[in-house]
């Protein structure tokens, strides 16, 4: 049994037995969103690529291309209308414009269309086949091959003459193709002629040869056209550096000196951008997009945190070029547009200036700046430390102020012209030399500035005397540019010497490359030549390793890389043609680590660093700085140094950036200077994508089903909007679950709280009226939405019913019509309706039968993984051998040898590839085999997700069966609450909290007017309880008066009585005092008497009796001081008892005032009642 016969039968069992073991979906079930998981969501996704053609033009035929015997240009012109509105508005613009023009100037002007997209049959060529139904002449033809045995249709190319061309003057156009025009490429030889033919002065400044020419994105750089006034976009770009690059044709340097100088406004270049208008009605189904061009970039799924990114990084980097303050000046120098300027006809788009963005400026030319002698630069010198050295150094190199004026005058010398040097190109000139320590730089210059020429002047000036191998490297269409500033414009340091010496620069080719040195031995090559170079696979890197040795075969090597940007945003390169970038940076980093001061040195040149990603620019600015300096090369890296969550630099980070770029970028921006560049006024020209959108609905069924699909999907969730509302709260809403509003009753008593129970009882009365009201209308309103439900589908199946059935004539056209146009094509060929079940997908991972099944898928993979690798194996055993062989002939063997081996390479070769071919096969016949396997196992893995999400339903379901028990018990239990008088204050709808606040206030006033008719009552009855009480209170006031009264009596017989005493007191005192002075008196005699007696005695005895007499009278003096203490003793108990007779008298006052007071007070109230 073979193995695929094996994995089908396993496939087989294990679809039994997925499909059979489904139960229980485990522990998926206690996930809490499982009813979103299940449910889904529907949208609509669009084809990017498919929108950029559709939008272009809808459904093709060979009867729509000019270069094929069927083309019919009635056919075409009759179908623009329908398969391209926005062609139509093309032709229609350019009809006008040429009408204004004829009646302003008397003289029609030239007109540059470029289309996006490159294809035989959508883009230029279509745009090409317009043009002739307008009765425009392509510049050159092709006849049809007659011999029968060619493949080709048509014979080769030939270029209209001049005579031709005036036959049909300024009605003539050219078709630049990248894809084949009649069979054939177009080539060099012939894109030269045609742009050296459309740029010819004076013969075709007006367009009298050629007045129109047409582009795809082939030749979107390396092309320049002179004297043209209009520019048509037909598709718009999806960055603003690919709008720049397509204008930047016609923005040349002096790119319109042929037309009239404006002395204010200049060259005015009017630029148009086509896109096509969604209807309103429409959008919807179109992601909200207004314009089938934001369609695309929607379906384009970009991440919009890089635009904050991409803002910064430019606006950062401008500001840390080393040549920032030098170019200042030339940056700041724009006009205003006049009224005439103002375009006509087509929608508007603003756009935004941004003042924190340097503005860019022009200065004048520098044809000669002196030598200076400057020091050697510093090894990696910080942001400030290289503005100083520039600033201190380069001086000289300023763009100074400039005035409005015609900057476009030549001077030629020699036949050849010597260009005039701008600031610009001498400081690059200067400034990027060998002695210069850093490995590279980005001119980052905008277009038509002279970055070739900046590059050839730095390479000739320095690097090619001190012996440095130059490589130039460009895509494949622009090898042969560089010579335009090497002979004719020259700015070959060695060239202008010889010319200025009166050499005059030969027309032929081969003449004019030996006058180049052996620096420039190599000829400009494409990124593809150098990659297959630095991998080691083609004649250059042999011609390198013999001049450099193959340990840096990049040795003392300038490259100097033009459209530098395709390097890594190179989208619409072939793959033919797509440099490798790994070999090219390995080949760098090797030359630097290994060479060191005589390493490869690196120019990189573009006007526009990033296309696409905003990590175009740090990957650019990576190839000129060894390993150990680059800045990560991944978003999200890049990010965690220098930038914040939104996507913009951080201060630090932004330090860190400006440090880590210092050096390595010149930067100018000459799109303002009006002096020598056309000044682009843009407009956004919109078309509509259908004329009448209901026409539309009555034909096609899908648009009137999506219509109607919405209408029912806003019915149905209007439905379930008002379901939410009526929740159980609202629906269980009584009188008892406003209870808690009685509690503001708790402060009354008695007839009022009954009083104010009955105006609550009222209010709630209402409340639950007005919750039925609304509960009742939204259930009306929901049976009248289910009714409009009903009424829609029953109108969508008569409607579709009766599309089905209209199989007339005249429907049947329309419907033919409609299914040509742009708005079918793209609505039905570009888009589709898409059911999203990946959050279903993602869930249903852990569950077992689902990675049973996601096993045996990873299983065939393995087994198809295991086939090719032994493919790869057997055809790379296979390439060994035979490079084995080749190894071999190329060793010292006889030429007879030689010849068998070459032989034996050839049977090798043809038998290896038999087998090879056989192998392919084989695998495939395995893979086939294996993938329908895969595909019986996805049918199952299907089955097994359709059961699990039935499965999930009935969970859901029953999940909510159960919480509709649990609300039932819930709402059973608070109804038993209710019931006791316990009252749940707190409610949880919005509508009744609102409810409930409007009536707060309204029961707040009438208790506030209730209570006020009680507070009267209440007076009343005090007033009366009052008078009562007065009656009572003078009554007792009297009897208090009598009782006063008679203790005023008491008071004042105690007061005499106590007056008396004192008085009796004091007499006392006073006697006794007075007998005491008596008694000390009759002893002073005694004394006296004693004391003459004793002189009669001894001297010694009337000493003694002296002192006893001296003892006496201090004795009686003590006495009398006694008497005195007594008798104030007495007179302060008479004080005393004084004060207090004052005082009762006093306090009998007081009482006497207060009854009187409460008498008057008495008789008032009495009075009032």
């Amino acid at each position: 049994m073979s193995k695929s016969s094996q994995s089908s039968s396993k496939s087989e069992e294990s679809e039994s037995s997925s499909v059979e073991s489904i139960g229980s979906i485990g522990e998926l079930a206690n996930n809490p969103n499982l009813e979103e998981i299940v449910k889904g969501r529907t949208y609509f996704k669009y084809d990017p690529a498919c929108l950029r053609k559709k939008s272009n033009w809808s459904k093709t035929k060979e009867e729509y291309k000019f270069d094929h015997p069927a083309f019919d240009t009635k056919q075409l012109k009759k179908d623009i209308h329908s398969h391209s509105p926005k062609l139509e508005s093309l032709l229609k613009r350019i009809e006008d414009i040429d009408k204004r023009d004829m009646e302003k100037d008397g003289r029609k002007y030239k007109h540059f269309i470029f289309s996006d997209i490159k294809s035989g049959i959508y883009g230029a060529k279509l745009i090409a086949g317009a043009l002739m139904t307008k009765g425009m002449h392509l510049g050159y033809y092709a006849e049809p091959n007659t011999n029968p045995k060619s493949k080709k249709t048509y014979e080769k190319i030939v270029l209209d003459e001049d005579e031709t061309l005036l036959k049909t003057k300024f009605n003539n156009f050219y078709l630049l193709s990248s894809v084949s025009v009649y069979d054939q490429p177009i080539s060099v030889t012939m894109k030269k002629s045609i742009l050296k033919k459309f740029n010819q002065r004076p013969e075709n400044v007006y367009g009298e040869l050629a007045r129109i020419i047409i582009m795809d994105s082939g030749y979107k750089e390396g092309i320049d056209l002179f004297d043209i006034k209009y520019v048509h976009i037909f598709e718009p770009q999806t960055t603003m550096a690919d709008q720049k690059q397509v204008i930047g044709r016609g923005t040349r340097t002096c790119g319109q000196k042929g037309l009239q100088f404006h002395p204010t406004k200049g060259w005015p270049l009017y630029v148009y951008i086509y896109d096509v208008a969604i209807p309103d009605a429409l959008q919807s189904q179109m992601l909200g997009s207004p314009t089938l061009f934001d369609l695309y970039m929607k379906a384009m799924n970009i991440d919009f945190r890089l635009f904050n990114f991409q803002h910064d990084l430019e606006r950062n980097t401008v500001y840390g070029s080393v040549d920032y303050e030098l170019n200042r000046a030339i940056h700041n120098f724009a006009i205003e547009p006049d009224e005439d300027d103002v375009m006509f006809g087509g929608a508007h788009r603003k756009f935004v200036y941004d003042k924190k963005v340097p503005k860019l400026v022009l200065g004048p030319e520098n044809p000669h700046i002196d030598f200076i002698v400057r020091p050697p630069m510093e090894e990696h010198m910080s942001f400030d430390e290289t503005r100083a050295f520039v600033r201190k150094y380069f001086k000289d190199f300023e763009w100074k102020d400039v005035k409005m004026e015609n900057n476009c005058v030549e001077k030629k010398v020699g036949g050849a012209e010597i260009l005039n040097y701008t600031p610009t190109q001498g400081f690059v000139q200067s400034y990027f030399t060998p002695q210069n320590p850093s490995k590279g730089m980005l001119l980052w210059h905008s277009v038509g500035t002279g970055k070739t020429c900046s590059a050839i002047a730095a390479a000739s000036s320095s690097f090619e005397s001190d012996g440095y191998t130059i490589l130039w490297v460009t895509r494949t269409t622009l090898k042969n540019d560089i010579w335009k500033n090497m002979f004719d414009q020259v700015c070959n340091e060695n060239i202008r010497t010889q010319i200025e010496n009166g050499l005059k620069i030969p027309d032929e080719h081969p003449k004019r490359m030996r006058l180049l040195s052996k620096s420039w031995s190599i000829r400009p090559m494409s990124y593809k030549q150098f990659s297959n170079l630095v991998s080691k696979q083609n004649s250059f890197y042999d011609a390198l390793v013999k001049k450099n040795g193959e340990a840096d075969p990049l040795r003392k090597t300038l490259l100097i890389i033009d459209e530098a940007h395709k390097l890594y945003g190179g989208e619409d390169l072939s793959s033919i043609e797509r440099p490798d970038m790994k070999a090219l940076m390995a080949a760098l980093q090797n030359s630097y680590l290994v060479s060191g001061a005589d390493s490869a040195r690196l120019l990189l040149m573009t006007a526009t660093p990033i296309t696409g990603n905003p990590m175009e620019l740090i990957k650019l600015l990576n190839l000129t700085k060894p390993m150990a300096e680059h800045m990560p090369e991944e978003f999200a890296d890049f990010s965690d140094k220098y930038l914040n969550e939104e996507g913009r630099f951080t201060v630090a980070g932004e330090r860190h950036y400006l440090d880590d770029i210092a050096g390595h970028v010149s930067y100018l921006n000459r799109e303002k200077d009006a002096r020598q560049f056309s000044q682009p006024i843009v407009k956004f020209v919109n078309s509509p994508l259908v004329d009448k959108v209901k026409e539309v609905a009555k034909l096609d069924k899908k648009l009137f089903r999506e219509q109607v699909l919405g209408d029912l999907a806003d019915l149905q969730k209007q439905v379930e909007d008002q379901n939410k509302e009526i929740n159980d709260e609202l629906k269980g809403a009584n009188a008892l679950r406003f209870g808690f509003l009685k509690d503001k009753c708790a402060d009354f008593d008695g007839k009022a709280k009954k009083a104010c129970e009955k105006v609550v009882r009222g209010h709630i009365k209402e409340i639950v009226a007005e919750v039925k009201d609304v509960v009742q209308a939204i259930k009306d309103n929901i049976k009248a939405l289910k009714e409009a439900i009903k009424e829609r589908k029953s109108f969508r199946k008569e409607i579709l019913d009766a599309m089905k059935s209209d199989n007339s004539p005249e429907t049947m056209q329309k419907l033919d019509e409609l299914k040509q146009s742009m708005y079918y094509t793209v609505t039905h060929q570009c888009g589709k309706k898409i059911n999203d079940t990946k959050h279903l997908e993602e869930a249903v991972k852990i569950l077992p039968q689902v990675q049973e099944v996601d096993a045996e898928l990873e299983r065939l993979d393995k087994h198809i993984e295991a086939k090719k690798q032994e493919l790869e194996i057997t055809i790379n055993a296979h390439k060994n051998r035979l490079k084995f062989i080749r190894e071999l002939i190329k060793s010292d063997i006889t030429q007879e040898e030689r010849n068998l081996l070459r032989t034996v390479i050839r049977e090798e070769t043809k038998k290896g590839n038999a087998t090879i071919k056989k192998n392919e096969k084989a695998v495939n016949d395995y893979e086939k085999s294996v993938n329908k396997d895969k595909r019986a196992v996805m049918k199952t893995r299907k089955a097994v997700i359709r059961k699990i999400k039935k499965q999930i339903n009935r969970t859901v379901k029953e999940q909510k069966k159960e919480e509709k028990e649990i609300a039932k018990a819930e709402k059973a239990e608070e109804k038993l609450r209710q019931k006791q008088g316990i009252y749940l204050k707190e409610l949880k709808s919005d509508y009744l909290k609102g409810l409930v606040e409007k009536h707060k206030p309204l029961i707040e006033k009438e208790l506030d007017g209730m209570a006020n008719h009680f507070a009267d009552l209440e007076a009343e009855k005090e007033a009366k309880m009052q008078a009562k009480a007065e009656k009572a209170q003078q009554k007792a006031t009297r009897k208090q008066q009598k009782a006063l009264e008679a203790d005023h009596k008491k008071t004042m017989k105690q007061q005499k009585d106590l007056a008396k005493e004192a008085e009796k007191r004091e007499k006392e005192a006073q006697k006794n005092a007075e007998k005491a002075a008596k008694e000390a008196e009759k002893r002073h005699k005694e004394a006296a008497k004693l004391e003459k007696e004793a002189h009669k005695h001894a001297e010694k005895e009337q000493k003694e009796r002296a002192k006893e007499l001296e003892r006496q009278a201090k004795e009686q003096e003590r006495l009398a001081k006694e008497q005195e203490k007594r008798q104030k003793e007495a007179a302060k108990e008479a004080e005393k008892r004084a004060k207090e007779q004052e005082k009762a008298e006093k306090a009998q006052a007081v009482a006497t005032k207060k009854l009187q007071a409460e008498q008057k007070k008495l008789n008032k109230t009495a009075k009032k009642q």
